[in-house]
């Protein structure tokens, strides 16, 4: 509408002649689904189940921890302590996500999502809409910018469960339009089973959204360095074929700087082992008892939830009772548990300390906080709470007695006394949620703390020991066996970066990896290239002579479509798809005329023009290669109109890779 002119002058008008222009979304951000050391940012756990991103492996190290350590290994030694090569034996932990991430970084990737799951200990599952592996997929879905799915530790579950959790990732990627699975074949590792595994993935992975996903077989070889613990040689070592420790291994009259002999500091280690083994026994019976395996903080959940929503004295009850019975197990901890084994944790100073502070500053500061809410009937346990000044008053024993007793006495029913108390009710509430997640908190710093002093006397001692450094070798020189998600990953946001989407990711060699699983010929990647059943196309990865592991296939499981079957084809197609959606967002509620649809035509179009000249469109023109329509009597009837819709048809001539070279060769007369 023009502007009306009422006082002369001279007036400058700036009139918008260039349509806005399309921003380039991300190509491959991967988001990875599994299990980690920990799931850490502010307090213990926070991250569980939330997409994170990251930039780099540090950072993830950060947030998420280190990998995991290899309990399941074999070191046979000679006569002389020396690691013989060929019977010491590493196999791959089951966590297989940091490494995976390794080869990630390693082959170019760069920003990621990290989906922690669980915890390494914890059981790899399945799960559904809320917890384990499918819930972490779950979560995904309320994310924009993951374009690459993966779950490289979904190859412990069973065949039918991995086909479940692919299939629903399909689905997602269906569903949203925006993301690409990239998935691992489970690998059997008995023998020649390459055709047996790859039958029972077409068998399971279903029908739907085929061309949203791509396999890539068989597993990779890394070369990576592996965690460690004292704890996990020293009950694998042989020597002449019989089990040995360390403590047999050293000699009477080896010392260390101080005199003190190696074989009694190896049984003080050996000591805390054991200790640190009945904590977390503790640890685990209290959880089983209170709801057949649940976790502590579900069940506090469930209960605080409950309360809150009806703020019952007996609901009421059932929180502080809860939590009283944490902070029982806390002592039992810290006294019963420890005190009936060999007690080296608990008698150790630096632990003894740190326990002490844990509780006294954290629980002591959450009852004072409660305390201080000046309700009237909490002010009843004020005095012999603030009477105690030993540590032994201080314990979770202590400030249980003191939650036990506002449960069984007349104070529970004081909370809910009238509309006077609701506030001083609700911060109540909120105090007790404080105080639990401290005593849940406390729980596994106990752990923590024993596991921590363990390795820091495990280390100490084995700088005595000249073989160790030997064995430490022979195991890191074996390889690990990896399922290659994590290295196409990389790949892909390598090529993506240097080359385009439009490039197919494959004739590429894998950084970090010396060989793979099983050796696949020609012959038989026929079988995995082009499946006649349903053409579930399986990406050989194979190594050359002179080349390296290289990738040797670049197809999705819709093998059998011309439209979708190749990766790059999909990938090329998401980004346009998406990149269009979010930069013609301006358009929604503008005039539906010809104005805007000649803006919207010229902002298409540019950005196309754009993706011609970097070689992402066949055509030696641009009309040859895309187009765009938009307007009355093309893409749009009077109907479509009255009904607000504003519709945009974009044609692309997407170039897809030159799988099969085929040179002809002939015999040509001699002329002259």
């Amino acid at each position: 509408m023009a502007t009306a002119y009422k006082t002369p002058g001279v007036y400058v008008e700036e009139i918008s002649k260039f349509p806005p222009s399309v921003a380039e979304v991300e190509t491959a951000i991967p988001a990875f689904i599994g299990y980690t050391d920990k799931a850490k940012k502010v307090t213990d756990d926070d991250l569980l189940n939330v997409p994170t991103r990251v930039t780099s492996l540090l950072e993830f190290e950060q947030y998420f921890g280190a990998g995991p350590s290899y309990a399941d290994i074999s070191v046979s030694l000679d006569m002389n302590n020396v690691p013989e090569e060929a019977t010491t034996v590493v196999n791959s932990s089951k966590y297989l996500l940091y490494d995976s991430l390794r080869l990630f970084y390693d082959n170019g990737g760069g920003a990621c999502y990290i989906v922690a799951v669980g915890k390494y200990g914890s059981e790899i599952e399945l799960g559904d809409t809320t917890k384990g592996l499918r819930g972490g997929l779950e979560q995904l879905k309320k994310y924009d910018e993951p374009t690459l799915i993966l779950f490289p530790d979904a190859v412990a579950l069973t065949v039918d469960k991995l086909g479940s959790l692919q299939q629903a990732s399909l689905a997602q990627c269906g569903l949203l339009g925006d993301r690409f699975t990239i998935m691992d074949i489970k690998d059997s590792a008995t023998g020649n089973t390459l055709n047996t595994d790859v039958e029972a993935f077409r068998n399971n992975v279903g029908m739907n959204n085929l061309k949203y996903g791509a396999a890539y077989h068989p597993w990779v070889k890394t070369v990576y360095d592996k965690t460690f613990e004292f704890r996990n040689i020293n009950s694998h070592l042989k020597k002449t074929g019989l089990a040995t420790t360390f403590k047999v291994l050293v000699k009477d009259t080896d010392v260390d700087e101080n005199g003190k002999k190696i074989k009694e500091r190896l049984i003080d280690v050996e000591s805390l082992i054991a200790d640190n083994n009945a904590i977390a026994a503790s640890i685990a019976a209290f959880i089983t008892a209170q709801a057949a395996g649940d976790t502590i903080s579900n069940i506090f959940n469930g209960k605080f939830t409950a309360y809150i929503n009806t703020p019952s004295v007996g609901n009421l009850k059932s929180v502080l009772n809860f939590i009283w019975d944490v902070l029982v197990n806390i002592d039992g901890l810290l006294i019963s548990n420890v005190a009936n084994a060999s007690t080296k944790v608990i008698t150790n100073p630096d632990f003894l300390a740190s326990a002490k502070s844990f509780v006294t500053s954290n629980v002591k500061g959450s009852m004072q906080d409660l305390i201080d809410l000046d309700n009237e009937a909490l002010l009843l346990t004020k005095d012999l709470f603030n009477s105690a000044n030993t540590y032994g008053s201080y314990s979770a024993k202590f400030l249980s007695d003191q939650l036990k007793a506002m449960v069984i006495s007349a104070v529970a029913p004081n909370f809910i006394s009238g509309p006077a108390e609701t506030d001083k009710i609700s911060q109540c509430a909120g105090k007790l949620k404080e105080i639990y997640t401290v005593a849940s908190n406390a729980v596994n710093s106990i752990t923590q703390m024993g596991f921590a002093y363990e390795k820091t006397q495990a280390d100490s001692v084995l700088k005595y020991m000249p073989f160790y450094k030997g064995i430490l070798n022979t195991l890191n020189s074996k390889s690990t066996l990896l399922p290659p998600s994590g290295a196409i990953a990389g790949i892909m946001a390598g090529v993506d970066s240097t080359r385009g989407v439009w490039k197919a990711p494959a004739n590429v060699s894998i950084n970090s990896v010396n060989s793979v699983s099983e050796f696949i010929d020609d012959s038989i990647q026929e079988n995995l290239n082009v499946d006649p059943n349903a053409g579930k196309s399986i990406n050989a990865i194979r190594p050359f002579t002179g080349k390296g592991v290289i990738v040797w296939g670049s197809r999705t499981l819709a093998g059998n479509d011309n439209e979708w079957r190749y990766v790059p084809v999909r990938r090329f197609f998401n980004f346009v798809e998406e990149s269009c959606k979010k930069s013609t967002s301006w358009a929604v509620f503008e005039p539906n005329d010809a104005n805007t649809w000649a803006k919207v035509r010229g902002q298409i179009d540019n950005f196309l023009n754009n993706l011609w000249r970097r070689g992402a469109l066949a055509g030696a023109k641009p009309e040859h290669a895309y187009y765009v329509n938009a307007g009355l009597g093309y893409t749009m009837t009077a109907q479509d109109i009255l009904e607000g819709k504003l519709i945009i048809e974009i044609g692309l001539a997407a170039v897809r890779p030159a799988e099969f070279i085929i040179l002809r060769f002939s015999h040509k007369l001699q002329q002259s």
